[in-house]
């Protein structure tokens, strides 16, 4: 056969290409998450323990429960032991999200936040009013908790969205924000009707939130991890509740 030339084998072969750009997640970071909850439960216990102080050494006067839930609603953030100040509307240009954050077209002007905010301290604080009037005139009653819970976990979420700055790990706590919310209501309205409806608003407000914060998410590429990871250079430090009570 020496008039025949040899044919090579031809070898199929399937090359996969790898996006070198895509880097694997960092682990999470467990630290982080165990200390949001501790966030929550020292600022809570706080505020708790201060109502049971006050509910054993006296009764309020009505005209100071609405002051103080107005105060709890805009200032709860001073018994936290994380930072979970508010944005700079000044450093952020008006805007409600600093102007590197890719917002969605219907998303509220800056200016009308500290509106919404207001009025919904407002409702919470008139709200509040019927229902420790129905609870015997105790700021230790279960309804009233479950409004100073939510405003403890919103704090956690402050930290978590505004200083932060974890685009994915806001996403996932507003959900915990909106469900501790609907739980207040629940207990409102079943105290008092009247302070369940007062209190409505503040869901419908942080649904809107919602969708804003999942949105806000999901335009800005690359879409950051839905939870905190080890490494981001994120997180924040402790710090003693009470201690920032002058500039909060």
């Amino acid at each position: 056969m020496g008039g025949q030339s040899r044919r090579l084998p031809v070898v199929m072969s399937t090359s996969i290409e790898v996006d070198a750009s895509v880097t694997p997640l960092a682990p999470i970071d467990w630290i982080a998450v165990g200390k949001y909850k501790l966030a929550v439960g020292i600022e809570f216990a706080l505020i708790a323990a201060s109502f049971r102080a006050v509910d054993a050494l006296l009764t309020l006067p009505a005209a100071a429960v609405p002051p103080l839930f107005f105060f709890l609603s805009l200032r709860s953030r001073v018994f936290s032991p994380l930072d979970a100040s508010r944005p700079d509307r000044s450093a952020q240009e008006g805007l409600p999200t600093p102007a590197e954050v890719v917002r969605p077209g219907w998303t509220p002007p800056g200016v009308a936040f500290p509106f919404i905010w207001l009025t919904i301290s407002f409702l919470r604080a008139t709200s509040s009013l019927f229902v420790w009037q129905a609870s015997g005139r105790q700021l230790c009653a279960t309804p009233l908790l479950l409004l100073v819970f939510h405003l403890c976990v919103g704090d956690a979420w402050n930290t978590i969205t505004n200083v932060e700055r974890r685009l994915g790990t806001s996403a996932l706590g507003v959900l915990g924000v909106l469900a501790s919310v609907f739980a207040a209501i629940g207990a409102y309205y079943r105290t008092r009707p009247l302070a369940g409806l007062l209190l409505l608003p503040s869901a419908v407000w942080l649904s809107i939130a919602s969708v804003l914060t999942w949105s806000i998410w999901a335009i800005n590429t690359p879409r950051q991890p839905l939870w905190p990871r080890q490494g981001d250079g994120k997180s924040s430090r402790l710090r003693l509740p009470l201690s920032q009570l002058g500039a909060a």
